[in-house]
């Protein structure tokens, strides 16, 4: 394996100046962990090239459906969710000729933090003639949860590539036990390059608990935010305001398109993952062209993004 099999260790994450003087877990087994690897395409499929996995991330091989044009790959956690001191290292590499979705088996629960904070941090690197979706899952921050997540993405010149993300209040239908935006601190950071120049960069630092007062300032009256970024432009306008969602469509200088919702977790949730799997297909087959892996009957219907996508494993009780 060379360098990709070296364990991934605390030394390895980057701390954000927000959180400063706070630190991962160091030798706590099991928390520490993440996944080095490749996509390629050899003989008409996708397989997986050099990958190294450590616990707690789990890489399945890519899924392929019949009819289907993109393969699947599924990144897995056995655990709870990201602990107080939990650190994930995402390192992929998307090969020429790849169509893939790259995703996680359910929603991230993102648990207090006591002493230190938890963080996913994610390198992408697409190659030319790539095309594929990284969609993680929604993220739910319990109550004093401090959670930084970063993504550095590197395209090639004729590389696509579209990354999701949505945030959830926190397990917020629970009466008086509710943790409705009770979170400590979420520092979010997203940047995507072409050809090493910078052509979109996103950053927040929300700093809760929030107030009804500040996650009206933030959100309106809604409990979810959701945002995709997409090379190139898009074929999906503005959503008309009143009803479950909110969506906008944000031009960029460099072609690409951002993506901004708002709204009922499940209504944005649903329709951000029928959105970005449904650009995809667009690149090929023009705007009629059905999403990828939605228009078959090759997804079980409890799966977080089926079409129509349910709520994230373990949500059924916050709609």
């Amino acid at each position: 394996m060379g360098p990709a099999a070296v364990r991934i260790a605390a030394q390895d994450f980057l701390t954000p100046a927000e959180f400063e003087g706070l630190r991962l877990a160091e030798r706590s087994a099991g928390q520490l962990g993440g996944a080095r690897l490749e996509l390629r395409a050899a003989g008409g499929a996708v397989r997986l090239g050099r990958c190294y996995q450590q616990v707690p991330v789990r890489v399945l091989p890519p899924f392929h459906f019949s009819g289907e044009r993109a393969a699947l790959l599924y990144l897995l956690s056995p655990t709870a969710g990201l602990l107080d001191g939990d650190g994930h290292l995402l390192d992929l590499v998307i090969g020429t000729g790849v169509r893939a979705v790259v995703t996680g088996q359910s929603a991230t629960r993102i648990h207090p933090c006591l002493k230190g904070f938890s963080t996913q941090q994610w390198t992408i690197r697409a190659e030319g003639g790539a095309q594929v979706v990284v969609l993680p899952g929604p993220a739910i921050p319990f109550q004093g949860a401090r959670y930084y997540q970063r993504v550095a993405i590197d395209l090639a010149a004729g590389a696509r590539l579209i990354w999701g993300d949505v945030w959830l209040p926190g397990r917020y239908a629970r009466a008086e036990q509710s943790e409705r935006f009770q979170f400590d601190r979420l520092v979010q950071e997203l940047e995507v390059r072409r050809e090493g120049a910078l052509v979109f960069r996103d950053r927040f630092c929300w700093k809760g608990p929030w107030g009804n007062d500040v996650a009206s300032w933030h959100l309106g009256d809604a409990l979810a935010a959701g945002s995709l970024f997409v090379t190139g432009p898009v074929h999906t306008g503005p959503a008309h305001p009143g009803g479950a969602f909110e969506r906008v469509a944000l031009p960029l200088a460099s072609g690409d398109t951002c993506l901004r919702w708002c709204g009922a977790p499940a209504a944005v949730l649903a329709d951000l993952v029928v959105t970005a799997l449904g650009e995809a297909a667009a690149w090929e087959g023009g705007a009629g062209a059905g999403p990828w892996l939605l228009s078959g009957q090759n997804l079980a219907p409890n799966h977080w993004f089926t079409s129509p996508p349910r709520a994230p494993s373990g949500l059924a009780e916050e709609r």
